[in-house]
């Protein structure tokens, strides 16, 4: 039950199954950001094909982020009403079918559905996952744990760029969609090879017990307030008391400003890039794939200083760094082989944090509601983040795109204070 510095791995009762649970999940995120990716990578033919708008290829888009937005909250709540595993597997198979019927499609709005029917799996996987390790894996390794799931939405990227570079010239853009259909293998995997987490099990018996005693009219007064504190939707319990709800709303803006900060960087800067310093298609690519290695750097370290130093400290680190490399990224880097180079270290700042929240989510809640607080938080976050590349093109307007960037090294302070006034310190917590 210890690696070879007799720190705990995993927890009492899931030996083996802590790590098929850390592959599931972590293929199943990769395949996530595969099939997301898939679409950016080949709209141009998209919109070519089928003469498509401006505004209607930006619909498109649109569909998938509000299509993850829902799957967010019902998967999550489904997951911890009716299992874990079912509903994972149920999610994968859902963006995977979605994914490969774009191969089949003629028509602009049965294109919009399967777009929004992939975000919706998209959207419930995420959080059913971290669950799943973080209710396996041992306090002292949960947020390294954690970030290797969140790795694999960053290899999934990858994926999807050379898959479409490579299979896009001999089977078409259609082809490269019914790719999208390797994942159902993944929930396959899942579904023959995983069990619930003991810790779900037991807290699904508890809860079947109390409700008993409460029918039969046998609960202690005790029993019966615990029956009403955790009975109902489990979105209640992200709100059951003011401690509670105050942890909850520092947590959405945590995440909020996290995603914001992905999606305005790396949506805009190649365009910045290529407007104001004469960045190459070659280049803009290189520059991706530096930006890509830092995030894969940056979620790797967090991941240990979080399990390390804890959470808050982690998390400090990130946003004091971020705010400070930003500006020097944004306002003193000049030169193309500056900016090239340095979104090694733009990657690990901005991204870098995506190794912690797994962790932070899954431990201020119990386990009847842990899916649904990673997926309802992250998502509420994700979501309202989405419009952010919105906001800072409407900003440009009027400061400039440099200008309008200043935004995301604004907001890591603000996620600062309201971390350490709001969110409690959970390293090393013994989850129920």
């Amino acid at each position: 039950m210890a690696d070879e510095k007799n720190v705990p791995v995993y927890l009492e009762g899931e030996e083996g199954h802590h790590t098929k649970s850390l592959i599931a999940a972590t293929l199943g995120y990769a395949a996530d950001g595969m099939d997301m990716f898939f679409l950016s990578f080949v709209l141009v033919f998209i919109i070519s094909d089928f003469g498509l708008t401006p505004g209607q290829a930006g619909n498109l888009t649109l569909a998938t982020t509000l299509g993850i937005w829902a799957g967010s909250y019902i998967f999550g709540i489904l997951a911890d009403r009716i299992g874990r595993i079912k509903v994972l597997a149920g999610t994968i198979f859902l963006y995977s079918f979605a994914t490969a019927g774009i191969y089949w499609c003629n028509d602009y709005y049965v294109l919009l559905v399967l777009r929004a029917l992939v975000g919706l799996g998209i959207g419930g996987e995420f959080g059913i996952g971290m669950a799943i390790v973080t209710e396996t894996w041992a306090p002292a390794m949960r947020a390294r744990a954690t970030s290797w799931v969140a790795l694999g939405w960053q290899f999934g990227v990858l994926a999807a760029s050379l898959i479409v570079a490579v299979a896009v010239p001999y089977i078409g853009w259609r082809g490269v969609f019914l790719i999208g259909l390797i994942p159902a293998a993944i929930a396959i995997y899942a579904r023959m090879t995983l069990r619930e987490p003991k810790m779900f099990l037991e807290r699904q018996a508890h809860q079947k017990a109390l409700r008993e005693k409460v029918e039969s009219g046998t609960a202690s007064h005790e029993e019966q307030e615990e029956y009403n504190r955790i009975n109902g939707t489990p979105v209640k319990a992200l709100f059951e008391d003011r401690r509670t709800t105050i942890t909850t709303i520092g947590l959405m803006v945590m995440c909020l400003v996290q995603n914001f900060g992905y999606y305005a960087v790396f949506s805009w800067m190649p365009a910045i890039l290529a407007q104001q310093y004469g960045y190459t298609l070659a280049k803009a690519s290189g520059w991706m794939a530096i930006s890509i290695a830092g995030m894969l750097v940056g979620i790797t370290l967090f991941g240990i200083l979080a399990d390390k130093l804890g959470r808050k400290k982690t998390f400090s680190i990130w946003y004091i760094g971020g705010t400070i490399y930003c500006i020097l990224y944004f306002f003193f880097f000049t030169s193309q082989e500056a900016l090239l180079w340095g979104s090694f270290l733009l990657g690990l700042t901005v991204n870098g944090m995506m190794g912690g929240y797994g962790a932070i989510l899954a431990e201020n809640y119990r386990s009847e509601a842990r899916s649904t607080a990673e997926n309802f938080i992250f998502g509420t976050g994700r979501g309202l983040a989405g419009f952010g590349p919105a906001l800072i093109g409407w900003l440009a307007a009027s400061t400039g795109l440099l200008g309008a960037m200043s935004l995301v090294f604004l907001i890591y302070p603000i996620a600062f204070i309201v971390m350490h006034l709001m969110v409690p310190e959970t390293k090393g917590k013994v989850m129920e």
